[in-house]
């Protein structure tokens, strides 16, 4: 068996399938996976430069809103309907290991609003459900909107319950603003999540044509 035709095996047991909804559901699967992946790598990037540098320019919040909205059924094994079902909590725990790691349990007063902050944006997200086949500006205002109010759901309760409790609310409030600010330009990464996810269930499909009488028929793609 040559190369090219192993590397044609894989890519078809990755990318291919025998109906289109099969390869809807791969490719959706593989969408998650990616967003898993960049998860982690945000809080390897985070032990790398510090918390300190951008403290509030991420890619999580805007990537748990972009997979939590977009909705697509998957066939198969239990696992992948569960892993998207329950993404919001695989990338939560991920979030409480690397502060644990890196902080230890001094900060868990402020810990505790920081990890329900994120539970309540990814309900947020999947309260926001919208099918993976609408139009590319409809699913990135969706997105973008989702996601800016989830910024400031979070950061309000985060910096401004949380700290609030311990430094003063007013202080928290107004200390809290400029941050805010910050952390409303991590909505510069819903475009191209959105994007990814459009791209890869971009699948042929069969249509059905008309035809005038005496016409040849042919196959429809879209």
């Amino acid at each position: 068996m040559g190369i090219i035709e192993v590397r044609g095996k894989i890519s078809e047991k990755i990318w291919g399938g025998r109906t289109p909804e099969e390869i809807l559901s791969k490719r959706f699967k593989l969408f998650v996976l990616l967003a898993v992946l960049l998860s982690g790598l945000f809080w390897i990037y985070r032990a790398k430069v510090g918390v300190g540098f951008l403290p509030n320019f991420e890619w999580f919040i805007p990537t748990l809103v972009v997979v939590g909205s977009l909705s697509l059924p998957f066939e198969g094994k239990r696992f992948w309907r569960e892993l998207n079902r329950h993404f919001g909590i695989v990338v939560l725990v991920s979030v409480i290991v690397f502060d644990t790691l890196l902080f230890g349990l001094r900060h868990m007063p402020i810990f505790l609003f920081r990890w329900s902050g994120f539970i309540f944006v990814w309900i947020l997200a999947v309260r926001n459900r919208i099918s993976v086949f609408e139009g590319y500006r409809t699913l990135l205002g969706s997105s973008i909107v989702t996601a800016a109010v989830a910024i400031l759901l979070f950061d309000f309760w985060t910096g401004v319950i949380g700290c609030g409790l311990q430094w003063g609310f007013s202080a928290a409030f107004i200390g809290q603003i400029p941050f805010t600010f910050y952390h409303l330009t991590s909505l510069l990464f819903v475009p191209p999540l959105v994007g990814l996810g459009k791209m890869l269930v971009r699948v042929k499909v069969p249509a059905l044509s008309s035809l005038r009488v005496g016409a040849k028929a042919k196959e429809v793609v879209s």
